[in-house]
């Protein structure tokens, strides 16, 4: 089916030249809140010169929207021009994406375009599946970037990327090949689309479209310099990390867009810069950013998870300057594309041509309706009401226009309208895989809306522990006794156990690897161990323990894990009757560490 697609595409624009057809970059952030643009006014500790001057250049869609409030879903939507429900692809445990679906790359490639990526790609089959035999390795092989119509790539997040060509331009023969570079990541792709756009020197003549998904400021959160001294130091760690992620993602803009100019090829590009989603704030997983005025985070479909930093930018077709505030979306981006390399109108695209709305030559609405459903929960924005279903039963109707936004539920003063959103959503629902609305209520979703929305779905969502009264800084000993004395933590062995004790703490939520550091008072020798749990992991596994020997005053201990940790134990030696402990310290290689001090009194 794929293939007849494509061949139609190819017969309908075989006679279409290459020429007159601009460049297309679609720059896409991630988890980056819709307040962190300095154009957007909303917060002064943003600094985005160069994307400020992309909006004044250009046109800011200041109600501009993703499909889902989550990263998988969203670059399914945005690379298809799809509701990605419609292939199944709700969540981020539903890829790969389908290699049936047709990406904006295998549209634009018969009509004369060559095509690259660089960046996250999160499309293919999870990441556990490297390593595991070569016929998984295969299944992941085939669904990255190449494998959806890209003839140029560069894909990765933060140390490993696997590439067609090297940052030398040359071409990897055995490609997709690995590459490990241990650089800032954002400094990284930034190279790579550079390199890109030095490769099309020798194919001037053909148009060509780069997709560049930037992995910030998401977490791990990272201390870029020199952007990282120059935030305001009073400022929380996880904002300052943010601000200066985005700032070296705004130079590297700056730096495209020069490359451009010197190419002769800033007016016959056409540039849209989107967010993923919006940012996470929950459960202490914030990753810096912020969605304010908005309510709600990322996993949520009021505008904080869906709402986003959108700019479109053409110098010289597109008015400079303007802001735009009709809804638009994600999925517009395919459309767009596929109207300007002359390529037929497809009726499966979900998505319009912006192009006449922006310029001013059609003052209708881009859409009439714009459509969500994620995990258990679905909404339907019909500008300015906007209806959201949780669960089975609960509703929500909003008017987005007024100041209280989404915080007054106005469904029983406009029955009508909720009964007529609800009939659409019901119908675009039912179009989709699987199809029909929610009727179960997630339990972090749950906590999502109790937190945002309304106190009384707490009993819905998942119970945090309770607070141990013998906890530490969060800290618990087994087979023994923990107190505070003298500016260190005392271990005292239990002499009924049959066991040496252990130190655990629980929750973590620390990516690896890492290296842990125990500073010591006095004299601990002998055998000792750290188990780690990592996420989804209901027990610890034998496999993921560490054995190593304590060392006077200072330990170190590295573990390997690369997903993020939820629960660690280090064990003493046995012949342990008593330990002092004055810190311990979790740090990521380029990380602000995590300290436990126990040295400060509480």
């Amino acid at each position: 089916m794929k293939l007849l697609s494509l061949l139609l595409i190819l017969f309908s624009t075989s006679s279409l030249a290459a020429a007159n057809k601009p460049n297309i970059l679609v720059i896409y952030s991630d988890d980056h809140g819709w307040a962190d643009l300095g154009v957007q006014g909303v917060d002064r500790d943003i600094r985005t010169p160069q994307l400020d001057q992309l909006a004044r250049d250009g046109v800011r869609c200041t109600r501009g929207y993703v499909s889902a409030p989550q990263c998988v879903p969203s670059r399914a939507g945005v690379l298809t021009g799809r509701y990605q429900q419609r292939f199944g692809m709700e969540d981020n445990n539903k890829g790969a994406l389908p290699l049936s679906e047709i990406t904006i790359a295998e549209r634009l490639k018969p009509a004369g375009y060559l095509t690259g990526q660089v960046g996250k790609w999160h499309l293919d089959l999870r990441a556990e599946v490297m390593g595991a035999g070569k016929k998984d390795r295969s299944a992941l092989v085939e669904h990255m970037p190449h494998g959806q119509g890209f003839d140029e790539y560069f894909r990765g997040e933060l140390t490993k990327f696997y590439a067609s060509h090297d940052l030398q331009n040359n071409a990897f023969p055995d490609a997709p090949h690995l590459v490990e570079d241990k650089r800032f990541r954002v400094d990284v792709q930034t190279e790579a689309a550079l390199a890109f756009l030095k490769r099309r020197e020798s194919t001037a003549d053909q148009p060509w479209f780069l997709y560049l998904a930037y992995f910030t400021p998401h977490v791990p959160l990272e201390s870029p310099e020199p952007w990282f001294s120059k935030t305001p130091k009073h400022l929380p760690i996880q904002r300052r990390q943010a601000l200066a992620m985005m700032a070296a993602m705004d130079h590297g803009i700056g730096q495209i867009r020069s490359r451009l100019k010197e190419m002769g090829q800033q007016e016959n590009t056409l540039i849209f810069f989107i967010g993923d989603n919006g940012a996470p704030t929950h459960e202490g997983h914030w990753d810096g950013s912020i969605n304010k005025p908005m309510l709600g985070e990322k996993g949520m479909l009021t505008d904080g998870g869906t709402r986003v930093p959108f700019l479109v930018c053409w110098p010289g077709t597109l008015p400079a300057g303007t802001v735009y505030e009709k809804p638009v979306m994600n999925l517009d981006v395919a459309a767009t594309a596929n109207a300007l390399a002359g390529l037929p109108a497809d009726a499966k695209l979900d998505g319009v041509n912006l192009i006449p709305f922006l310029k001013g030559e059609n003052t209708a609405p881009p859409h009439e309706h714009l459509f969500w459903r994620w995990r258990t929960q679905a909404a339907v924005l019909e500008f300015p009401w906007k209806l959201i279903r949780f669960g089975a039963d609960e509703q929500f109707l909003f008017d987005t226009t007024t100041p209280e936004g989404e915080k007054t539920n106005l469904i029983a003063a406009h029955p009508d309208i909720a009964a007529r959103l609800n009939a659409r959503l019901k119908a675009w629902s039912d179009e989709l895989q699987p199809p029909g609305l929610p009727t179960e209520m997630h339990a972090q979703d749950a906590q999502f809306y109790a937190e945002h929305i309304d106190p009384r779905f707490a009993a819905a969502a998942p119970k945090k522990p309770k607070d141990d009264p013998n906890a530490i800084l969060g800290w618990l000993c087994r087979n023994g006794t923990l107190s505070r004395e003298n500016g260190a933590l005392l271990v005292k062995a239990d002499p009924a156990a049959k066991s040496p004790p252990f130190l655990t703490f629980s929750p973590l939520d620390f990516l690896g690897p890492a290296r842990l550091t125990i500073r010591t008072r006095g004299q601990i020798s002998g055998a000792g161990s750290v188990s780690y749990r990592i996420r989804h992991e209901t027990d610890f596994d034998p496999k993921k323990r560490v054995a190593f020997e304590w060392e006077p005053e200072t330990t170190t201990v590295r573990i390997g894990a690369t997903s993020r940790l939820i629960h660690l134990r280090i064990y003493l030696p046995a012949n342990t009757q008593q330990a002092d402990i004055e810190r311990i310290t979790l740090q990521r290689e380029g990380q602000p560490p995590h300290i436990w001090d126990f040295t400060t009194q509480p």
